[in-house]
């Protein structure tokens, strides 16, 4: 099975665009895994982003502009 593709975070997440079930906040520098990509109201493009922790558990789901993430990573 194909691993999803992995970025860092290289500009910080407001609250109103994140979930979190165990109050975890994206920090810059966080290497997300990335989901669905979509348009933002403001027509910039965007994307569903989650930081799955080492043991599987969800740390948070946000959407991001592209603009806040950086480029693929090897996984």
């Amino acid at each position: 099975m194909k691993k999803p593709p992995l970025a860092p975070l290289i500009a910080e997440i407001p609250s109103s665009r994140f979930t979190s079930p165990d109050g975890t906040e994206p920090r810059i520098g966080d290497v997300v895994q990335l989901d669905q990509g979509f348009t933002f109201p403001d027509g910039e493009p965007g994307c569903l982003v989650h930081l799955v922790r080492k043991d599987g558990h969800l740390g948070y789901e946000a959407m991001a502009y592209e603009s806040e993430i950086g480029p693929d990573i090897e996984a």
